[in-house]
């Protein structure tokens, strides 16, 4: 189990008091600075996206076996935005002692590459989720940290947004439970966009696990926090609306 960093530790590298320091700052401190974000090196240091949660045979896309890991990204694909995020998954219970039912979420995305000191392990940063789903979110909006995009869910498929960058749709491909506590943290998830350039991973999830219904019909909000993993290759026109192609129907899905 990953210790946690201390919780003072946590604040500090949110409100970015450190950052004035660093020329990953000074170079990424304005939005409009994120699409001159070259792509991220994280492989000469060992860093590998988390791919292995719990054993799940519901998770791939129209299929029913059994899996206990994510399908790793694509050989031609390289990690071009690493984030943390913050968001609100949002449920309904339409009748007594049924599943629930997902209908939309609201994630924001921030930019992790300011926070990537050079001697920092994969370990440590995968320790900041915790503390981000435990820090204040009035706290989080007014500080200094850069939110580069966001996710949501329009005609029951999940958008994401990189501002500046692209826009694209998000189809589900598979998903593991997650290897911690699966009954309150979501899965973990693989998704591609459309044209097939973007793959998108959602790991290291806390908070955010469906609700129980019960005998009330009524509607839920499940906060979480989780890092996504964004990578990339040239070929689709990010800002056209591309239909879906070989890659399945799209339930009203979340990433």
């Amino acid at each position: 189990m990953l210790a946690l960093i201390p919780f003072s530790w946590l604040s500090a590298i949110l409100l970015l008091t450190f950052l004035s320091h660093t020329q990953a700052a000074r170079k990424y401190d304005r939005r409009s600075d994120l699409q001159e974000v070259p792509p991220i090196n994280l492989t000469t240091a060992g860093w590998i996206v988390p791919l292995q949660g719990s054993e799940t045979c519901d998770g791939i896309v129209g299929k029913s076996e059994c899996t206990d890991a994510l399908t790793a990204p694509a050989a031609d694909k390289h990690l071009q935005y690493l984030a943390i995020a913050r968001g609100f998954y949002f449920y309904n219970c339409s009748a007594p002692d049924t599943s629930p039912v997902f209908e939309y979420q609201s994630t924001q995305l921030y930019n992790a590459a300011p926070l990537l000191a050079p001697s920092m392990v994969e370990e440590t940063f995968h320790a900041l989720i915790p503390q981000l789903y435990d820090y204040d979110y009035a706290q989080l909006d007014n500080s200094t940290l850069e939110c580069m995009g966001t996710i949501g869910t329009d005609n029951n498929t999940a958008i994401v947004t990189l501002f500046d960058i692209a826009t694209f749709e998000a189809i589900p491909v598979d998903s593991v439970l997650a290897p911690n506590d699966p009954k309150e943290n979501g899965r973990w998830a693989h998704s591609i966009s459309p044209g097939k350039s973007w793959e998108v991973y959602r790991v290291e999830v806390v908070g955010g696990s469906p609700p129980v219904c019960g005998r009330e019909v009524a509607s839920y909000e499940r906060e979480y926090a989780a890092e996504y993993w964004f990578f990339h290759s040239d070929g689709e026109d990010l800002w056209t609306n591309i239909t879906q192609s070989n890659v399945g129907a799209s339930a009203k899905a979340f990433v």
